[in-house]
């Protein structure tokens, strides 16, 4: 009986979403000063694995303005914790948020932090604060320049502990889901902040190398732990991260070699690993234009045996549209193989 009366909560639930009737669980009241007036729209961001940014809108709201003092109210409906991202002519302004919460917040300018009250203040003044959103200054330009990379990575990895420190102390830490994003946005953090030194070195630390602590699928939800992901694995930090040193090829040695590695890497993190391979696919197609000829079929080669490791994927369409797409415009290049 539990079991029909879960599944029939389910359809009804699964109803209610498609059908537009689902009641929000989410309040927003928002201030931007010196935007009377203004279109904004609030939406819901969830891991867009294959598309050219780690997130993009999963659901949009409408567009709409604020009042002649520049104050907005919206409500939305969330199923799980997740960001959210309000934009005002341009300006964005990132939350971390939970069904049945309700965030106050007045943004002064754009170059501070917004100013949050009510239940989720602490949360959010921790993540501002230890720049987990926002911009991290440390992934931009080192703390020190003149030091060792086991020296200023005990720096980094101390003030990690810190803010983990604080978290704990200073956040209510009921929620699984809020921890598996903090712990994982501090790790990939560290190893982001760690990178951003490396590369300031120059030729000095060319051989230097840093490692990637991994965490459960559940990390998944920290697109700052994504970001290190990719540039772990793939050598590269999707836009605007673009490592403008990135070398154009598309030798095969190369791409089946990453893909065994992460195939063999991964192997105990299912989630991670067809996300990570699912993109080695998609970054081939990409550099698709600087290939020779005798390359030209790397890509179809990749997809087609990502097809017979993860039959069931959902990312296989999207990659099949990418790689059809691509063999339109690179006429050399082979379609996909139905």
């Amino acid at each position: 009986m539990r079991y029909l009366l879960l599944l029939l909560f389910c359809c009804l639930r699964s109803f209610a979403q498609s059908s537009g009737s689902v009641t929000p669980n989410v309040h927003i009241q928002g201030h931007f000063e010196g935007f009377p007036s203004s279109q904004y729209r609030v939406f819901v961001t969830k891991p867009a694995v294959l598309s050219n940014y780690n997130y993009t809108p999963e659901e949009t709201t409408t567009r709409e303005q604020t009042d002649q003092c520049g104050s907005f109210k919206k409500d939305l409906w969330l199923e799980s914790p997740q960001k959210v991202t309000v934009e005002c002519l341009g300006y964005q302004l990132d939350f971390f948020l939970k069904p049945n919460d309700t965030l106050y917040f007045v943004n002064p300018n754009r170059s501070h932090s917004p100013v949050i009250k009510g239940p989720t203040a602490p949360l959010h003044r921790f993540l501002y604060e230890s720049m987990l959103l926002g911009k991290d200054s440390l992934c931009q330009k080192p703390l020190f320049q003149h030091m060792s990379l086991e020296d200023y990575s005990f720096v980094v990895n101390d003030l990690s502990a810190l803010s983990w420190e604080r978290y704990q102390r200073e956040c209510d830490t009921a929620n699984v889901a809020i921890n598996y994003y903090v712990k994982a946005s501090l790790e990939g953090q560290k190893f982001l902040r760690k990178q951003t030194y490396i590369r300031s070195q120059g030729e000095q630390s060319k051989n230097e190398t840093i490692s990637l602590n991994l965490l459960g699928d559940e990390a998944l939800i920290s697109d700052i732990y994504i970001n290190a992901l990719y540039s772990h694995w793939l050598g590269y930090l999707p836009t605007p991260f673009m490592n403008r040193n990135a070398v154009f090829q598309i030798d095969s040695t190369v791409w089946e070699g990453r893909y065994n590695a992460i195939y063999e890497g991964l192997r105990k993190l299912p989630k991670t690993r067809e996300l990570m391979l699912a993109h080695t696919v998609r970054r081939s197609v990409s550099f698709i234009s600087f290939s020779t000829e005798k390359e030209i079929t790397v890509p179809t080669k990749l997809f087609e045996r990502f097809k017979e490791d993860f039959p069931r994927s959902s990312y296989t369409n999207v990659l099949a549209q990418d790689i059809l797409d691509t063999s339109k415009r690179v006429k050399r290049m082979p379609p996909p193989q139905k």
